[in-house]
């Protein structure tokens, strides 16, 4: 297998399971191993906690482990490469310096040539880890120090233990859920083919209007979720069951209520008589739990209630 071609099969495999536990770690190792030529490899996650790295998995003897574990990083020389942010080598280490703990605990004992040691940093900079690798002769040449390099990020993201936020429109891909976009400039976007753009018609999409809401659209309810981004605002929703065992028309009175309306004026709205808004009124404190029109409309607001017209 080729570096080059073990490199992608190695990202590809960081993208679906990561590298936290320790098979997957062990079988990371095993595929690093086809690109990084040597004799010792080992990756590690750094723990804040301890002040000290965990091995997740490793060919070193115990003995080099616990060092690289529990030293390396209050060596000197370990501040080349968490400061350059690159693979370093042996060889890219100035003679004058090639000295210390490193070289007495591990790569003297070990007989070793060559070796490197790559800072493995998150996203937002943290420092999550790293690989040293060491071999008996000098095989990492400039082409390992490249793919090390391009890998760096996608290990480093396997062995954060801080889970990434997914993008609000990864909920597109469970099936029940819809959304479009509406850009900075230009048309609403669909993003899939249940897309409602009407309801913008009942959306605040500026100030306040991000956040999580209730829309009833004719006769059903829907979750509605409005996120912001970089390209403008991204709005998803779903149907789900009435809050309360309310029923869709007892809704529709009660955002009418939420409004201040009277019973004459909700029934004109909702094309009933006035009784009848008294039985639905009747039935909504009942389910809701509330003593009066004003808590009713209270809890409309923590719902964020809107009827699409």
């Amino acid at each position: 297998m080729s570096r080059l071609r073990a490199a992608r099969e190695l990202r590809a495999f960081l993208r679906r399971h990561g590298s936290r536990t320790a098979g997957p770690a062990t079988a990371v190792l095993e595929t690093l191993g086809a690109i990084v030529p040597s004799d010792c490899l080992a990756l590690s996650a750094w723990d804040p906690a301890t002040g000290r790295h965990r091995t997740l998995a490793s060919s070193y003897p115990e003995g080099a482990m616990a060092f690289l574990n529990d030293e390396w990083h209050h060596d000197p020389l370990f501040l080349i490469p968490r400061q350059r942010r690159e693979p370093v080598r042996i060889r890219d280490v100035e003679p004058v310096r090639r000295h210390g703990g490193v070289f007495d605990r591990v790569i003297g004992p070990g007989g070793f040539r060559g070796g490197m040691t790559q800072c493995l940093f998150a996203a937002d900079g943290r420092y999550v880890g790293m690989i040293n690798a060491n071999a008996l002769d000098d095989r990492l040449d400039d082409d390992v120090v490249h793919l090390v390099d391009l890998l760096s990020a996608d290990l480093a993201a396997a062995i954060d233990p801080v889970v990434p936020a997914l993008p609000p429109t990864a909920r597109l891909a469970d099936g029940g859920t819809d959304g479009f976009l509406v850009p900075t400039t230009g048309p609403v976007q669909p993003l899939s083919p249940g897309a409602r753009p009407k309801l913008l018609d009942a959306l605040p999409v500026a100030g306040d209007g991000t956040g999580t809401r209730l829309l009833v659209d004719g006769g059903e309810v829907l979750a509605v979720d409005v996120a912001r981004g970089g390209a403008g605002v991204v709005v998803l929703h779903r149907p789900v069951p009435p809050p309360d065992g309310l029923t869709v028309r007892e809704l529709h009175v009660l955002a009418a209520l939420a409004d201040g309306l009277s019973n004459a004026q909700i029934g004109r709205r909702c094309g009933i008589s006035a009784r009848t808004v008294g039985t639905h009124v009747e039935h909504i404190l009942m389910k809701t739990g509330t003593r009066n029109r004003a808590e009713a409309a209270v809890r409309a607001a923590g719902w964020r209630l809107s009827i699409v017209r």
